[in-house]
């Protein structure tokens, strides 16, 4: 587990790296950028809440754009998912 901080830190880099996935040309930068938000919000799961759902679906989306071919799809999904997880931690 980490601390909230830390967690939007990794959350906050995920939005960044999210949107460079399709145009840059140090991917494996932004793959590493989006394995430890995943780990994070995965870490950090705990016992029901908005925030919890988020991490859920945070893990779920980035496991999708990770372990396949990132496609615009899936990646309008993460981004949907990590700012919900962003709007989530700060509200906590």
């Amino acid at each position: 587990m980490v601390s909230a901080d830390e967690e939007l830190k990794a959350a906050k880099a995920a939005k960044a790296a999210i949107g460079a996935l399709l145009t840059t040309t140090r991917k494996s930068e932004v793959l590493t950028t989006l394995m430890k938000a995943r780990g994070t919000a995965v870490l950090n799961l705990s016992s029901g809440g908005d925030l919890n759902v988020a991490r859920g679906n945070v893990g779920i989306a980035l496991s999708s754009v990770l372990h396949s071919r990132p496609t615009q799809e899936k990646i309008d999904k993460a981004k949907v998912a990590i700012n919900f997880w962003i709007r989530e931690l700060a509200a906590a």
